[in-house]
C-alpha cells in the first residue's frame, strides 16, 4: 500500500484521502474515475453492493465490472433489452452473467443467459523437477548471446529482460516468463494514457494460436504467432484491439516449455517507433500463464526502463537513489508503482 501522503494524480489528493472518500461517500456521491472506474464512470463501495438490483447505479447505468457503467457505450438505453423481451444484465463474451462485482471482460448486454461468469479452462502445467527453480534458472540464463540482464521479479512474478545492441540502433531482447505460454507481450510504454502506461502501447506479442474469438478463445491448432499490435487507448480487453498492425511481419519468435515462455526479437523498431539505443526507452511487459483467452495478466506484468548502451535498466521512470539495476529497493518501487490507482483502489473496492 502506499504512504496515506502519497499523491493521487488520478483525483489529485493523498490516497489517504481517496481511502476516507470510498469508505465514508455515499456510492451516488463518488466523484467519476476513482479506482478501477474511468473517467464517466463511477466506482462502488463494496460494502453497500446490493448485488442484482443495481445499488446506487443512476438511471442509463448497470453496476458491472465494480462501476456503474453507461449502457449508451453498449448502444443501450433503460428500455431497449425489455422492448426485446430480454434481461439487462451484466455478462461476458461468453454470455454468462455477473453480479457485477468480477473483474475482468464484461459489459452490459440485453441477454437471458442464466449461466454464471467461470473460470476460463486452464493450460495444464507440467510437473516435478520440470518446473522447479533450478528448471527455471537453466531456462532463463542469460548465456553468451545478450550483454545486459534485469531481472523483473517481484514478490508475485518471475520473469527476466535480457539484451544487447547490435549495430549501434538495432535490439536483441529475450524476455523469459516464469509461466505457461497463453501469451506474452512486451513493447513501448506509452504516456498519459492511463493503466500503468498501458492504454496506447506499440507491442510485440506472443500468441499460441490464432483466430481470436473472445467467445471461445484462440485456436490453438494453428500456429503460434508474434505480431506488432497498437493497444487501445480506451479499452483494455483484447477484443478491442486484436487485430495486429497491417504488414506486420516482426523478426521475433517464441519458445515455450511445460513450465516456462520466451519472446526473443531483433529489431530497431515496433511498428515503426525506433528504440532508443543511444538514450533509454520506457518499456512494459506483460503475460498470461493461466489460459488461451488472451486474458488478465494478474501480477505478471510492469513497467520498467531500459538504458540499452549502459546496460542500466530499473522500474519505473527513474532510478532508485543507491539502487542497483533489479535490487530488492527497485522491486518495492514497482510495487507501489504499478498499484498506484488502478490495482489498489480497486482492492479496496472489492
Amino acid at each position: 500500500m502506499p504512504p496515506q501522503d502519497a499523491y493521487s494524480a488520478t483525483t489529485d489528493e493523498t490516497f489517504g484521502d481517496v481511502r476516507k472518500l470510498l469508505v465514508s461517500t455515499p456510492d451516488s456521491e463518488i466523484p467519476h474515475g476513482v479506482g478501477c472506474s474511468s473517467v464517466d464512470m463511477r466506482a462502488r463501495n463494496a460494502a453497500s453492493d446490493t448485488s442484482g438490483d443495481n445499488g446506487a447505479c443512476g438511471e442509463g447505468e448497470l453496476y458491472c465490472w465494480v462501476r456503474c457503467m453507461p449502457l449508451a457505450d453498449q448502444g443501450l438505453t433503460a428500455t431497449t433489452c425489455s422492448d426485446q423481451n430480454l434481461q439487462l444484465q451484466c455478462v461476458n463474451p461468453r454470455d454468462q452473467f455477473s453480479d457485477g462485482s468480477e473483474h475482468g471482460d464484461v459489459f452490459p448486454k440485453c441477454s437471458n443467459t442464466t449461466e454464471p461468469v467461470s473460470d476460463y479452462p486452464t493450460i495444464v502445467p507440467g510437473q516435478g523437477d520440470e518446473c522447479d527453480a533450478a528448471a527455471w534458472e537453466t531456462f532463463s540464463v542469460k548465456g553468451d548471446d545478450y550483454m545486459y540482464e534485469f531481472d523483473l521479479s517481484t514478490n508475485y512474478t518471475s520473469a527476466k529482460f535480457m539484451w544487447s545492441v547490435v549495430d549501434g540502433e538495432t535490439v536483441k531482447v529475450r524476455l523469459a516468463f516464469n509461466g505457461l505460454f497463453g501469451w506474452l507481450a512486451t513493447g513501448f510504454a506509452s504516456t498519459g494514457l492511463g493503466k500503468n502506461a498501458m492504454l496506447g502501447g506499440n507491442i510485440l506479442m506472443a500468441m499460441p494460436g490464432g483466430d481470436y474469438d473472445a467467445a471461445v478463445g484462440l485456436d490453438t491448432a494453428l500456429p503460434h504467432t508474434v505480431k506488432e499490435h497498437v493497444i487501445s487507448s480506451t479499452d483494455t480487453a483484447f477484443r478491442h484491439w486484436q487485430d495486429p498492425v497491417e504488414g506486420s511481419a516482426p523478426n521475433a519468435d517464441v519458445q515455450s516449455t511445460a513450465c516456462f515462455t520466451a519472446l526473443t526479437f531483433e529489431m530497431d523498431n515496433i511498428n515503426g517507433l525506433k528504440f532508443n539505443t543511444s538514450a533509454s526507452d520506457l518499456m512494459i511487459w506483460a503475460g498470461n500463464g493461466e489460459d488461451q483467452f488472451m486474458g488478465y495478466h494478474k501480477q505478471n506484468r510492469a513497467r520498467f526502463t531500459v538504458e540499452w548502451s549502459s546496460g542500466e535498466a530499473y522500474f519505473g521512470t527513474e532510478q532508485e537513489s543507491g539502487a542497483s539495476s533489479g535490487s530488492s529497493q527497485q522491486k518495492l518501487a514497482s510495487v507501489v508503482t504499478l498499484s498506484a490507482v488502478a490495482t489498489i483502489v480497486y482492492a479496496l473496492l472489492i
